[in-house]
């Protein structure tokens, strides 16, 4: 696995949430989110930290809102992802201090067409700029000091960063700086460039190699320069910082697939959407990835946004999302069709109630983090080598086809089953469970096909039926072609419900034989992991 994250020297696989942005104020408000935390059974817990906090008079620091988010992951066996509100949050500047609001002559913020003030820092402020990098090296320095590596996984540097309010800048600076001519740097990196968003719209625009923004690009000219500035200026935060304490740092994004999907009306300008990523990744070596925060529940919009995404030198891993039964599903797609490399998803408090029960509407997608902790160590090591298959079912789903080269797998979905024989045969197969809410769910899940018929599974809401593919003859025998006698008659060598130790050694919990394995593999979230070796 390639991961941005890494434990002990090895790729770690984060199954996580963020809490909301108020939470880490103090012990009292972070008490939900730990609580949360562990009903949920996640990994890794994501965090803010505040520069208004962190700096609430100009050089002077105050690491207590830091110090709470470690001491509290290490207290609650967490890793932890520390997010960075600096310059920008969500396309705008409310996590700066005062002392930087209130300085309007040295800090630069950015204008509307119409000149009119907006709640956003310039990106072409180099003094805001070296504000922000001296109090995020200070952060990444006591972080070090304390030895938070063994929970610190990573750093977010800002937050959904760029121009919510105005496609560009349009102050004296901004305005200055979209008139300059485009840096020969950059002209020549669109020249060498391989086929991106970014060179097509260039060349569309006549590919000139000189002249400032609006000349060299057009109508995208705006964007193209708010991109620069942003890039450019977190991308020096984020190298501040790891000369500090040199661990993965990453940056979220607010997409572009938005309403009418107009720059700085509809996302932030600048910020890392799809028309701009390459661009970032060239100005931002010092950042380890570019991460889309995906709230897109549709397949369509989820495969666009993650075949962005996860592109060469770019892992995918979405920091935020939301905790709802369809990103469950979309997720296990995102793991074996995309290369997902870790998923948090947004407010976890509010996955329980103000007495710490778990909402109903959070249940499934509990079941999914449940599925993903128990396949983890799988995950891991299978990640990318074509072996894993997801379990997605999608509205009028019943059935799944999956070839596995000398398997034919059908996978039977629970959830509206329209055949009543099949529906009492899943049933009597799962004797564990009489609950109807079991057949009910989506079915979601993993399986890994390691070869020489050894299949491992993980999931809910379906089960396999296998089939050898060796002849026809054999194929089109009576205890094989029928689906009844199917189940009856595979040659099983092991057949075993279990769980990975701290060891990430496989446990058997339980072994199934007789009436739990005639109607095929079966999975409920409960479970962990089936183990299945069939005779070859």
């Amino acid at each position: 696995m390639n991961s941005i994250f890494r434990v002990n020297g090895k790729p770690y696989f984060t199954v996580g949430g963020q809490t909301h942005n108020s939470s880490s104020y103090s012990e009292e408000t972070m008490e939900k989110a730990w609580i949360a935390a562990e009903k949920l059974g996640i990994n890794t817990i994501a965090s803010p930290v505040w520069w208004s906090m962190l700096e609430p008079e100009e050089g002077t620091y105050d690491f207590s809102q830091a110090d709470l988010l470690v001491n509290g992951a290490r207290e609650h066996g967490l890793k932890l992802v520390i997010l960075w509100f600096g310059s920008w949050k969500n396309g705008a500047s409310q996590y700066i201090p005062n002392w930087v609001k209130e300085q309007k002559d040295r800090f630069i913020w950015v204008e509307t067409v119409q000149h009119n003030a907006t709640r956003v820092l310039s990106p072409h402020c180099e003094a805001s700029r070296e504000a922000d990098k001296r109090a995020f090296s200070k952060l990444m320095a006591h972080l070090k000091e304390m030895h938070a590596d063994d929970v610190l996984l990573g750093v977010q540097v800002e937050n959904e960063p760029g121009s919510l309010g105005s496609p560009r800048d349009y102050s004296k600076l901004g305005n200055g700086v979209y008139e300059s001519p485009v840096p020969e740097e950059l002209i020549r990196w669109l020249k060498e460039a391989e086929d991106c968003c970014e060179k097509r719209l260039w060349t569309e625009n006549g590919a000139k190699e000189s002249g400032s923004w609006g000349e060299v690009f057009g109508f995208y000219g705006a964007e193209m320069c708010t991109a620069y500035g942003f890039a450019s200026y977190i991308n020096a935060v984020s190298r501040a910082g790891k000369e500090q304490f040199d661990i993965p740092t990453y940056v979220n994004v607010w997409l572009g697939e938005m309403y009418n999907r107009v720059t700085g009306v509809d996302y932030p300008s600048g910020g890392a959407v799809g028309r701009v990523l390459h661009l970032w990744k060239h100005l931002s070596p010092d950042i380890d990835a570019v991460c889309p925060d995906v709230y897109f529940p549709d397949a369509r919009t989820y495969d666009k946004v993650c075949s962005e995404y996860a592109i060469p030198g770019n892992m995918l891993y979405i920091p935020e999302s939301g905790a709802t039964e369809l990103n469950a599903v979309n997720t296990m797609r995102g793991i074996a069709e995309f290369g997902l490399t870790g998923i948090h998803f947004f407010g976890i408090e509010s996955a329980i109630t103000n007495d710490g029960e778990l909402r109903e509407s959070a249940k499934e997608y509990r079941n999914a983090i449940r599925i993903l902790t128990a396949m983890k160590p799988l995950i891991e090591e299978y990640h990318g080598t074509g072996k894993i298959y997801p379990v997605a079912q999608y509205e009028g789903s019943g059935y799944e086809y999956i070839d596995f080269g000398d398997f034919y797998g059908r996978v039977i979905y629970y959830k509206g089953i329209c055949n009543p024989r099949m529906d009492e045969e899943s049933r009597a197969a799962d004797h564990y469970h009489r609950d109807d809410s079991v057949f009910q769910v989506r079915g979601k899940g993993l399986i890994i096909y390691k070869g020489n018929g050894e299949f491992w599974l993980g999931g809910e809401g379906f089960r396999l039926n296998l089939i050898r593919k060796d002849t026809i003859e054999g194929m089109s025998s009576g205890v094989r072609s029928s689906s009844f006698q199917c189940g009856r008659h595979q040659g099983y060598l092991a057949l075993e419900e279990g769980h990975f130790n701290e060891k990430d050694e496989f446990v058997t919990d339980r072994i199934r034989t007789g009436d739990e394995c005639d109607a095929g593999l079966w999975m409920d979230s409960d479970i962990g992991v089936l183990h299945v070796r069939l005779e070859v």
